[in-house]
């Protein structure tokens, strides 16, 4: 999973047309003459997700979603955000799987209705008859109703559906993107009226004589006006990430010292600047001269996660037999998302933990990807393991040999030289590429 992502602000543009969000709090919220922007594109975007999701899931899924669900997983994602020792009523594994078992209903329900070869043939490859042959057959397929909506909050006890728990999962996701657009904005918008677009859109959905408090065209004003808000944004963005980036390559310029042939950093340098998560460390000195193990991982990484407790039950093995292990966090987290990644590992001592505010170890020592596992040396000289499901065996065994004083080595190709037709014309040759505008 890329973690270097420079700025998500572009993705803005599409999600205009959808998302969701409420807050612990439930204030009363109603569109007025006089609300504000802000409460309005937070409605507007409940209403988007609404009118989408509310219409597109039981037809994909053969059930509608219960709305109550939804919201209380609205609630609940974002209540977790905000207090790391809340958790959500569902494991976030089970929530996983049920929405797995989902879309392989909805893969099922989607090759029941795909023409046979002759009708396809009919068809003369016009895409438009194709797809409006599939909406009209998805249309015809049974889904199986909701319960009506009490507005309340919603307990997801053992007799829980597996429709409830979808639906909940559902509303988890929504908040994750309203959440990750109000981040973008800059702005913390108002989660009652993401809510209340959202339940108002789903009313029209089940009775489209129920009007929205915002009509269409107000809608499309306040989408026009955040568009016009982000492209300044994204602006200042671009303007601000390249400024750091400059920065950043001035900082580890001294750093870096001898290369590998991949133009890597030889020896993992100390004096990397980290901020201390479970300790109070400033830099990575506190475990130089040992045998470490080194954990790069995003908080945000479905692959980190799975990879979290093998790292901690590997660092566990070890820990008795002189290893050390370190968990660094990428940049692009945050103090409270690192926490709670920590929690659901069940990270304890065994694993120190520590956040690349700086950047500085990312832009030494990773391409962006996650997650990475580094082995290193007590003379700082390192391996690095790109691919751990595939290495884990491997990064075991190495680790048993450095207990036993045998140093890993990491054996690099060089880069292979470009190979040249001799046999053509200089002028035939193709001409070197250019690299892309930035």
């Amino acid at each position: 999973m890329k973690s270097k992502v420079l700025f998500g602000l572009a993705s803005v543009a599409m999600m205009l047309a959808a998302c969701d969000m409420q807050g612990g709090a439930q204030s009363e919220a109603k569109i007025t003459p006089n609300s504000t922007d802000d409460q309005k594109f937070a409605y507007m975007l409940g209403a988007q997700f609404g009118l989408h999701n509310f219409k597109m899931i039981p037809l994909q899924m053969g059930e509608e979603l219960d709305e109550d669900a939804v919201v209380q997983g609205i609630r609940d994602a974002y209540k977790s955000e905000k207090d790391t020792n809340f958790r959500l009523q569902v494991e976030p594994d089970t929530l996983r799987d049920i929405g797995f078992d989902y879309n392989s209903n909805a893969r099922a329900r989607m090759a029941s209705i795909r023409p046979d070869s002759a009708t396809n043939a009919s068809f003369n490859g016009d895409q438009a008859k194709f797809r409006a042959y599939m909406d009209s057959a998805m249309k015809a397929l049974p889904v199986v109703k909701a319960p009506a909506p009490k507005n309340q909050p919603v307990v997801l006890g053992a007799e829980a559906t597996r429709n409830q728990k979808f639906s909940y999962f559902i509303g988890v996701q929504f908040e994750n993107q309203f959440s990750s657009i109000g981040a973008q904005f800059q702005t913390e918008f108002d989660l009652n009226y993401f809510v209340l677009g959202l339940r108002e859109a789903s009313a029209n959905v089940r009775d489209t004589t129920i009007a929205l408090a915002l009509p269409e065209d107000s809608l499309k004003a306040v989408g026009e006006r955040y568009n016009e808000k982000m492209k300044v944004l994204r602006e200042e963005a671009i303007k601000k990430a390249q400024e750091a980036e400059a920065k950043l390559k001035e900082e580890v310029a001294g750093l870096r010292g001898d290369t590998l042939v991949n133009g890597m950093p030889a020896k993992m340098n100390y004096k990397v600047k980290v901020t201390g998560i479970t300790n109070k460390a400033e830099n990575l000195e506190t475990w130089a001269g040992k045998p470490l193990m080194i954990f790069y991982f995003s908080a945000t990484c479905g692959h980190c996660a799975h990879a979290a407790p093998q790292i901690l039950d590997i660092a566990k093995e070890f820990a008795p037999k002189g290893l050390t292990t370190v968990a660094v966090a990428s940049g692009g987290n945050n103090k409270p998302g690192i926490r709670k990644f920590a929690d659901n590992a069940k990270f304890d001592d065994t694993v120190n933990i520590v956040w690349d505010e700086s950047r500085q170890f990312g832009e030494l020592y990773s391409d962006g990807y996650v997650p990475k596992v580094y082995l290193v040396n007590p003379d700082a000289s390192y391996k690095e393991y790109t691919a751990f499901e595939s290495e884990k065996e491997t990064l075991k065994q190495e680790i048993a040999a450095l207990m036993e004083g045998k140093n890993v080595e990491w054996k690099i190709d060089p880069p292979k030289p470009a190979v040249v037709d001799t046999l053509k014309p200089a002028a035939a040759q193709a001409p070197e590429a250019k690299p892309a505008a930035k």
